[in-house]
């Protein structure tokens, strides 16, 4: 991204969009990697942080970075992500504007008025006063009782029954009609940790009544609920790629349909991600 203009930069985003989401697996499965440890930002500077350093970790500004102690090592590249541009609306009458400053004489009516880009640099890029660690769990195999607890702690988070029984060849399912997860209860625990995260992204994704997807074909709700349950465990630090992985080459060639299947994965990751880390205290959670 030499050229530094934004019509520039949102041309490159447009075009890293399709490589990355119509293209190879393997490229696709990094950028879910990747994903869940930048969760919390937009689709769109996931992405443009992901295409200049997929190898990318924690990014803040330069004055951002001066104020935990660190600073950027000379000569080292800036990454660009796009930044609102905010102004207070003018479109209301005076009356409005009085009636809401009686009722909260802080509040400011904001509108954005269009995007500017602005550098940011990963946390390998600097030098200086050591950051706190993050807790993230090692990695659980097996049946281990960790990870039964782990399972409990999960299915009290979301917000919709859990069942356990036989679910045939499946590793369980989601009932539209009835709104329920079943998980196959003769599976590893490792499993139905995967299997509640991808039934429970049908859910969010594909409900009938108000699942932005739920009339998308089958191949695109797999691929959506595998590429949430992807994420997700990748967070917790765990290895599902042992696992069989949709192919989302061909979910379709409109950039616009691409970029909202994209940016409703990372959403959903984002919203499971925070009901399960409320469940976990002592877990540090960094956002920007």
């Amino acid at each position: 991204m030499e050229n530094n203009t934004l019509d520039n930069i949102t041309k490159k985003l447009e075009q890293g969009i399709k490589d990355v989401m119509t293209g190879s697996g393997s490229q696709y499965k990094e950028w879910l990697k990747f994903i869940s440890s930048f969760h919390t930002y937009s689709f769109n500077n996931s992405m443009l942080i992901f295409l200049q350093n997929p190898n990318a970790t924690l990014v803040k500004g330069y004055k951002d970075w001066r104020k935990l102690g660190r600073y950027v090592k000379k000569g080292e590249k800036a990454i660009k992500i796009l930044a609102p541009i905010i102004s207070n609306k003018k479109d209301k009458s005076k009356e409005e504007k009085k009636e809401e400053m009686k009722t909260d004489e802080e509040k400011k009516e904001l509108e954005i008025k269009g995007f500017r880009y602005v550098n940011v640099f990963d946390v390998s890029q600097t030098d200086g006063k050591l950051l706190p660690k993050s807790l993230k769990p090692q990695m659980l195999e097996g049946d281990s009782e960790e990870l039964k607890q782990l399972l409990t702690d999960w299915i009290s988070a979301i917000d919709i029954p859990v069942v356990f029984e036989n679910t045939g060849s499946a590793n369980g399912y989601y009932h539209l009609i009835d709104n329920y997860i079943a998980i196959h209860e003769d599976r590893s625990t490792m499993q139905q940790l995967k299997t509640l995260i991808h039934e429970y992204a049908h859910h969010l994704l594909h409900r009938k009544d108000g699942g932005e997807f739920k009339e998308a074909s089958k191949d695109i709700k797999e691929s959506q609920a595998e590429s949430v349950a992807y994420i997700v465990m990748a967070h917790y630090n765990f290895d599902t790629s042992k696992y069989s992985f949709p192919y989302v080459a061909g979910w379709s060639g409109d950039i616009d349909i691409i970029r909202k299947i994209g940016i409703d994965i990372v959403r959903c990751s984002h919203t499971i991600i925070e009901k399960l880390g409320a469940k976990e205290e002592s877990k540090e959670v960094v956002t920007a």
